[in-house]
C-alpha cells in the first residue's frame, strides 16, 4: 500500500452511516488530542476526521515550509502523543475511549489552489489538498511506551530522531526552497 493510496477519496463524500460515527470521532479526537484551535465554521474544509476501519485520520492543515520541517515534525509527534492543548491528553486516553481503534493518524496538509475558466468564460477555482507530513501509532506500539516520559523526550535536539523510534510511521513531503 502507498502512502497516495491511503489518500485517495479523502475529501469525497461519505455514507450516512460512516458520517454518525466520524462525527463521534472528530469530537473524541478533539477531546483527546485538542488538535482544531479554531471553531468549526472557521476551519479548512478539510479539516476533518475519518474513521477508515480500525484507523483513525485527523487532517489538519498545517503547510509546512523548508525553513520549518524539523519543528513541524517534533509538533506532529508531540501532538498525537501528548495533545496540542495544555488540557489535552494524547492518544492514550483516545485508545482506552475508542477500544474499537487500533492505529491513530495525524495529517499534515497544505491547500494549492488554481483558477481556470470554464467553457462559459467564468473562471471556477480548483482546491487540491496536498499531504505534507504523517505521523501514526499504534495501539500496541503506545501501550509499550513510558506515557510519562513522552513529553520530555519530544524536546529539544533529539525530539525528531526520537519521535522516528516511538512512533510506527513518520514520513513528511520532500520540501524545496524557495
Amino acid at each position: 500500500m502507498t502512502l497516495a493510496s491511503l489518500w485517495t477519496g479523502v475529501v469525497h463524500g461519505q455514507d450516512a452511516q460512516r458520517v454518525a460515527s466520524t462525527s463521534e470521532a472528530a469530537r473524541q479526537v478533539q477531546a483527546h488530542l485538542g488538535l482544531y484551535v479554531t471553531r468549526l465554521d472557521r476551519r479548512d474544509e478539510g479539516e476533518q476526521v475519518y474513521v477508515r476501519r480500525e484507523r483513525l485520520e485527523a487532517w489538519l492543515l498545517r503547510p509546512i515550509s523548508a525553513e520549518s520541517v524539523e519543528k513541524a515534525l517534533c509538533e506532529g509527534a508531540s501532538w498525537l502523543l501528548t495533545g496540542r492543548l495544555r488540557a489535552s491528553r494524547g492518544v492514550g486516553p483516545l485508545f482506552e475511549a475508542r477500544p474499537e481503534t487500533e492505529t491513530m493518524s495525524l495529517i499534515f496538509y497544505d491547500v494549492k489552489t488554481r483558477v481556470d475558466p470554464d467553457r462559459d468564460g467564468r473562471y471556477r477555482q480548483r482546491r487540491a489538498i496536498e499531504p505534507q507530513a504523517r505521523f501514526s501509532v499504534d495501539r500496541a506500539r503506545f501501550s509499550q511506551l513510558d506515557a510519562a516520559n513522552l513529553e520530555t523526550q519530544l524536546r529539544g535536539a533529539d525530539c525528531v530522531r526520537n519521535a522516528r523510534v516511538i512512533l510506527n510511521e513518520m514520513w513528511v513531503k520532500e520540501i524545496k526552497s524557495p
